[in-house]
């Protein structure tokens, strides 16, 4: 009777090890070097367009600043879009960041974006 309650204790204890090791909390360093002032930074999984909270919770981003933010990542599904406001009140998009790969994101300059108007 032991045993098998300590299998079933190692069973759900590796469970819930494996679910908790494909999806973790990862801190990632945003820098604005777009040449604009930012006012807002938003993330979405890949092509989904379901853009969340504004990651940079103080307030706008200033030309070469730099802010950091916390992201449950999913080894799996390691690809999200970055859409970032400019003070033109144009949004513009970052596609196809893989948040697996690094832990810092530079915004380039807008010239070099897709740009939209919302």
């Amino acid at each position: 009777m032991k045993q098998l309650i300590f299998s079933a204790v190692a069973l759900v204890t590796l469970c819930i090890f494996s679910s908790s090791s494909f999806s973790q909390n990862q801190v990632y360093k945003i820098t604005n070097n777009s040449g604009m002032i930012l006012t807002g930074v938003r993330i979405s999984p890949y092509d989904a367009n379901a853009w969340g909270f504004n990651l940079n919770i103080s307030g706008n981003v200033g030309i070469n600043q730099s802010f950091d933010f916390t992201q449950k990542v999913d080894s799996s599904n390691c690809i999200y879009d970055i859409r970032f406001r400019g003070e033109d009140d144009k949004y513009y998009y970052l596609k196809s960041v893989d948040l697996c790969a690094s832990k810092t994101i530079i915004l380039p300059s807008p010239a070099d974006l897709e740009k939209t108007e919302e």
